[in-house]
């Protein structure tokens, strides 16, 4: 549990750091937005539903 615990601060910490960065919602791998949806669903993603 606890491994998850911290697996999912570090999610969470990068997603911080491109929120910083200005590319929060852009996917890592094509750069087109990730949907609101996945966003809601998963404020962490880094990629697009295609790319995930």
């Amino acid at each position: 549990m606890l491994a998850q615990a911290t697996s999912r601060l570090a999610e969470l910490d990068a997603a911080v750091a491109r929120v910083a960065a200005g590319t929060y919602g852009r996917c890592e791998v094509c750069g087109l937005p990730i949907g609101e949806a996945r966003l809601a669903a998963r404020p962490a993603a880094r990629t697009c539903i295609d790319h995930a």
